[in-house]
């Protein structure tokens, strides 16, 4: 009996050693799934981070790419235009139409830039120029005559993507050119307005000639505005310009954001 007792006691011990054996393995088990997971979950979250880090770079990168491509210290006429025009675009005095007019500087030969509405004979609005860093600076209207920086990187010029100002500018330079090539001064013998609108997702302007008459009430001029030409931005970002014998077609008169070369 002692002797079947002792066994039973050892049985019984090694029972319970092997429990004990197995629930710790399993804790340990268990301890080492958890942590996996959290380091996969990490590694996760770290790559995520590291894929978004690299994405935001990219973009960076590829916008400084884009801008770095123009040498702002030696613009042409139609890159000071387009400069000008963004940036009035997005810092518009208001949304009346302006042109962009550029000219040599008489005393230092650098072009400078003025804009002006075109719905009255007014002076210049603003005044731009291109200072010595090939930054482009514009009137400080609190310390006038002076000049003040207002833009420091050329802007990556997205013609699907342009305002209503924006395109303002662009319709008045060819509507200009137009007048031109017909030997018609829009600065001193024409006043016009440009009405925009949205129509099947695409972006139209009507030109309007305005014709002031006296008012029999006295006071302020009449203005009778009659349209005389309509634009719309294509889908792919091109202005085209109404067919002035079949009103149901449009035809590219610029491709190019501001640019008028092909009006002849």
């Amino acid at each position: 009996m002692k002797k079947f007792a002792i066994i039973t006691v050892s049985v019984s011990a090694l029972l319970t050693l092997g429990a004990c054996s197995s629930q710790k393995s399993n804790t340990s088990n268990s301890s080492k799934i958890e942590q996996s997971s959290k380091v996969t979950k990490k590694s996760s979250q770290n790559e995520n981070s590291s894929q978004s880090s690299s994405s935001s770079k990219s973009q960076s990168t590829q916008s400084s790419q884009q801008s770095s491509t123009v040498d702002t210290k030696n613009l042409s006429a139609l890159q000071f235009k387009q400069w000008v025009a963004m940036y009035e675009g997005e810092n518009p005095l208001d949304n009346r139409p302006e042109r962009i007019y550029v000219f040599n500087n008489e005393s230092n030969g650098r072009m400078v830039a003025k804009t002006e509405v075109t719905t009255a004979q007014i002076d210049s609005r603003n005044t731009f120029e291109i200072n010595d860093n090939g930054s482009l600076e514009s009137l400080d209207f609190e310390h006038y005559p002076g000049m003040k920086v207002s833009s420091d990187i050329f802007p990556v010029i997205n013609q699907k993507g342009l305002n209503e100002k924006e395109i303002l500018y662009w319709v008045v330079a060819v509507q200009d050119a137009i007048f031109a090539s017909k030997g018609v001064d829009p600065r001193l013998n024409v006043t016009y307005d440009v009405d925009i609108h949205l129509e099947n997702n695409l972006v139209y302007a009507d030109v309007l000639k305005i014709d002031y008459s006296a008012n029999p009430n006295g006071g302020a001029a009449i203005a009778n505005k009659s349209k005389i030409n309509e634009f719309r931005v294509n889908a792919d970002g091109k202005l085209e310009m109404i067919d002035s014998a079949d009103s149901s077609r449009y035809t590219i008169i610029s491709q190019t954001f501001m640019d008028s070369s092909m009006v002849k």
